[in-house]
C-alpha cells in the first residue's frame, strides 16, 4: 500500500518550488516562508526527482516551461514512483504561455498558479492542496487503524471460537452419555432440561464452525481451477433432501455451469447459498429453487455494471423474502432479516458467502419480494 508522507507538525508545510528562472524562485521562496511554510528551491526537473526520491515534500510547486525536462515529464515521473506518487503539484505557467490544462490534469497535476504571481492567489492554492493533503492522511490513518482493529477482532474471533471447540464437544459428549444411559431413570423435566442443553450446545457448535470459518476463508490459500458449479448445487440439495425427504421440492438446476475459482471455496459459499434458499422456503407447500446462469450477451441493461460483462450465477427461491429496505446489512455477520425462532441458523452464512465472492474478484447482490422469494446474484472473476 502506498502511503502518504506525514506532515512535521511544527511547519506549516514543506513545499519544493522547480523553476529554472532564479528570479522566480526567489519570489515565491519569499511570498511562502513569510507564511510559514519550509521551502526548498531547485532549479531543474532533474534536481526536483532528486530531491522529491530523497526527501519527499508536502507539496510541490512545478513550472512547466523548463529545458532538457518540462514540467508534464517530471510530473509523470513523481507519478509512477511510489515514494512520490502522492504529493500533491501545482503547476507553474506564465499567463502569454500556451498552457495545456488538460495534459497537466492526465500527467496527475492538482491545480495550476499563472505569472505573474498574486500573493493571494498562491496562498490559497497552496492551503487548499496541503488541506486536502491533511485530510487523505487522516482518512488513511484512521483507514489504518480500522484495518488493524479489524484483524484483532478476527484474531480474537478465531481464538475465542477455537478455544471453545473442546470444552463444547464435552458438554455435547457427556450430554449423550447422560441421555443414552440415564434416560430410563431421569423423570421427562430432568430429560427436558438435559435436551435443552444438548441442543443450546449444538447451536453454539454451528456458531464456533461458521466463526472459524469466516475467519479462515480471507486468509486461505486459493487454488485456481475449472469448477462445476452445477455438481456442486446438486449435491448439496442432495444432502438436504436426505434429512427432509417429506418436503415437495421443485429442484431447476441448468447442467454443465462452471467457473474458475477455488473448488473448496465455492463449494462452501454455494452449500450457504442452497442453505439459506432451503432454509426461507420450508413454509412453502412446494418448495421452489432454480441455479442457472445468464450469459453476457443476454444480461439486461441494470446487471452490466454489477457484472462487468461477466457471466452472472444465480439461485432463486419461492421463500419468504424481506423488505429490500432492510436488507442493506444483509452480507454483515449476525444480522437477521427474520426471527430465528422461526428460521434457524447462526447468521454468519451470507457473510462467508460475500467473502468468498470478494476473493475471486466478484460481486454480489440480490432481489427480493415479500412472500415471493429471493434471487442471489453473484459473479466470479478469476
Amino acid at each position: 500500500m502506498n502511503t502518504i508522507n506525514t506532515f512535521n507538525e511544527n511547519s506549516q508545510g514543506d513545499i519544493l518550488i522547480v523553476d529554472d528562472i532564479p528570479e522566480n524562485l526567489q519570489l515565491l521562496f519569499t511570498m511562502l516562508s513569510e507564511q510559514g511554510y519550509d521551502v526548498r528551491r531547485v532549479l531543474s526537473g532533474k534536481q526536483a526527482l532528486q530531491a522529491a526520491q530523497y526527501d519527499p515534500p508536502d507539496l510541490i510547486l512545478l513550472d512547466i516551461k523548463m529545458p532538457e525536462m518540462d514540467g508534464y515529464e517530471v510530473c509523470q515521473k513523481l507519478k509512477s514512483t511510489p515514494e512520490t506518487q502522492n504529493i500533491p503539484v501545482i503547476f507553474l505557467s506564465a499567463l502569454n504561455d500556451t498552457f495545456d490544462k488538460v495534459k497537466a490534469f492526465e500527467v496527475g497535476g492538482n491545480d495550476y498558479i499563472t505569472k505573474p504571481f498574486q500573493l493571494p492567489e498562491v496562498l490559497i492554492r497552496v492551503k487548499n492542496q496541503l488541506e486536502l493533503l491533511k485530510a487523505k492522511q487522516a482518512l488513511q490513518e484512521k483507514n489504518n487503524e480500522l484495518k488493524a482493529l479489524n484483524q484483532e477482532l478476527e484474531s480474537f474471533s478465531y481464538s475465542v471460537a477455537h478455544d471453545l471447540k473442546n470444552p463444547l464437544t464435552n458438554i455435547l459428549g457427556f450430554t449423550d452419555i447422560l441421555k443414552n444411559k440415564y434416560e430410563k431413570i431421569l423423570d421427562q423435566k430432568a430429560l427436558h432440561f438435559l435436551n435443552i442443553i444438548h441442543n443450546s450446545g449444538l447451536q453454539m457448535k454451528d456458531i464456533i464452525e461458521d466463526l472459524l470459518r469466516l475467519s479462515q476463508v480471507k486468509y486461505l490459500e486459493m487454488n485456481i481451477e475449472d469448477v462445476n458449479l452445477s455438481e456442486l448445487v446438486e449435491n448439496s440439495f442432495k444432502g438436504l433432501q436426505n434429512n427432509q425427504n417429506e418436503r415437495l421440492i421443485a429442484l431447476n438446476i441448468n447442467s454443465n455451469i462452471r467457473a474458475k475459482g477455488d473448488h473448496n471455496l465455492l463449494k462452501i459459499a454455494l452449500e450457504n447459498f442452497c442453505h439459506n434458499a432451503w432454509k426461507y422456503t420450508k413454509y412453502k407447500d412446494i418448495t421452489q429453487i432454480e441455479f442457472g446462469l445468464i450469459p453476457p450477451e443476454q444480461q439486461p441493461q441494470i446487471f452490466l455494471e454489477k457484472s462487468e460483462n461477466l457471466p452472472i450465477y444465480f439461485i432463486k427461491d419461492n421463500g419468504v423474502g424481506f423488505e429490500m429496505e432492510e436488507a442493506k446489512n444483509l452480507f454483515i455477520p449476525f444480522n437477521r432479516l427474520h426471527d430465528k425462532n422461526q428460521f434457524e441458523g447462526t447468521g454468519i452464512g451470507l457473510s462467508i458467502v460475500f467473502r468468498i465472492i470478494e476473493r475471486h474478484h466478484g460481486k454480489i447482490w440480490y432481489d427480493s419480494k415479500v412472500n415471493q422469494g429471493t434471487t442471489f446474484y453473484f459473479t466470479i472473476n478469476c
